[in-house]
């Protein structure tokens, strides 16, 4: 069974970076990656959209992979309630209950579908990654405490049936 559960958890990555910033190639191409591998899962486009900021308290599952290379971070996939519900039914062709432990088997195949998106836009602007195995969340509340050696950046988006957030974590370089 189900329980929600409020989460408190530390990352610490390691991910170079430029004056303590996140590289401007891994922004542009996370934000492309994420347009259009669910695009093309969704079939709707998907815009960038941030009036969706502050769903850190609606239930949602989280799903995160990180990478290693030239640069070395952490992309984690936000889905609220009802668009991991919609997102699911998208990819997978049939409905998936949020309760579900297949809901984080869905969740786990979307977040490798945009890391090997990205991994590719990445390569081809030169920048060699690998991606590990992705970790699924699911509750309510979380919060990621980042220490000071640690810089992120969200990105929201919305398609004709949901919104969710993408983040990256990196680890500063001074």
């Amino acid at each position: 069974m189900y329980h929600e559960i409020s989460l408190h958890s530390t990352h610490t990555p390691d991910a170079p970076l430029v004056d303590g910033h996140i590289p401007q190639v891994l922004i542009d191409q996370t934000e492309a990656a994420v347009i259009d591998a669910i695009t093309k899962i969704c079939g709707s486009p998907v815009s960038v959209d941030d009036k969706y900021k502050g769903c850190e308290h609606r239930r949602k599952v989280i799903g995160s992979i990180s990478f290693v290379g030239d640069l070395m971070w952490t992309m984690a996939l936000h889905l609220p309630h009802d668009s991991s519900e919609a997102l699911a039914k998208k990819f997978a062709g049939f409905d998936i209950p949020f309760e579900s432990l297949d809901m984080g088997d869905v969740v786990g195949e979307i977040i490798n579908v945009l890391a090997g998106v990205l991994s590719g836009k990445l390569n081809d602007y030169g920048v060699a990654s690998q991606m590990s195995l992705p970790t699924v969340t699911r509750g309510v509340a979380f919060e990621i405490m980042l220490p000071d050696s640690l810089v992120a950046q969200e990105f929201y988006f919305s398609t004709d049936e949901s919104d969710f957030c993408v983040e990256i974590t990196a680890m500063k370089t001074y």
